[in-house]
């Protein structure tokens, strides 16, 4: 079955095979073009968010790194993720192609609910048994290894908040629309299921090894590969970005809760 994300799905189609491998009538590209166009974008959002707050600190006269101010990181964060976002769309429209080609195409449903329940659960389930199996044949793993996610300075209610949103929202919505919505959909335009989720996880896993305190944190890597496997499975099933971006957001809500009023 041909994968059509040129128009709206039809309302009676089932969600589950709006992502198929085979003749395409929709393109992002081949394989090694998805993953460095998703890599690029991942660069450069970080460079032109941490450029703009920097002239803009050094524009008000604020004599301070941006990891110093909760206002400062919550802009970063924003920027970071409108970048990202902004070139996708602006990749899509290139290409003459709508949202409904990343998984944003049709409207959210109570099923993507239901699944996004299931998949919190699910997610959860695999973390700990994985965490378990890793402890007992890895002695050295720490699963307790110290993460930096920033926001060290929250001296006012109002810093809670902005952590909550930078912390929680923006980087659900955000990096879901970056690797479930454009890089796993790519990718999974050329190859099979299992493949695309392979690398689509690994990749994501990747990029969380580096928030370590003290060197790469590998826990952090191994529960985020969980986690993709987890959001590609949802995203495959449902058609749409709503489930991986439910499940991310409330995975990263009890990540600051802990980190933060533990």
């Amino acid at each position: 079955m041909s994968a059509d994300f040129s128009k709206e799905p039809k309302a009676k189609s089932h969600p589950s095979t709006s992502l198929r491998a085979g003749k395409l009538t929709a393109d992002l590209g081949g394989p090694v073009r998805v993953i460095l166009a998703a890599f690029g974008i991942f660069l450069a959002s970080q460079f032109i968010a941490v450029l703009l707050i920097g002239i803009g600190l050094n524009f008000a006269g604020v004599q301070q790194n941006i990891d110093q101010s909760a206002a400062a990181q919550f802009f970063y964060i924003l920027l970071a993720e409108g970048v990202a976002i902004g070139s996708i769309y602006w990749l899509l429209k290139r290409r003459g192609l709508t949202l409904s080609a990343i998984g944003l195409g049709q409207k959210l449903a109570w099923r993507d609910f239901k699944w996004a329940a299931a998949g919190f659960l699910a997610f959860y389930g695999l973390a700990v048994a994985v965490t378990v199996l890793l402890t007992i044949f890895i002695p050295s793993f720490d699963a307790d290894q110290a993460q930096d996610v920033g926001f060290n300075y929250l001296s006012t209610p109002l810093d809670q908040i902005i952590a909550l949103v930078a912390l929680v929202a923006l980087p659900s919505i955000g990096e879901e629309i970056l690797m479930r919505g454009y890089l796993y959909s790519g990718l999974r335009l050329r190859m099979t299921f299992f493949p695309a989720m392979i690398i689509t996880s690994l990749l994501f896993g990747a990029a969380h090894l580096t928030t370590g305190v003290k060197g790469a944190l590998w826990a952090a890597g191994v529960s985020t590969f969980i986690l993709s496997v987890v959001l590609v499975y949802l995203r495959e099933r449902t058609g749409a970005l709503y489930a991986p971006i439910m499940v991310h957001g409330f995975n990263n809500l009890v990540a600051f809760l802990v980190h933060f009023h533990s």
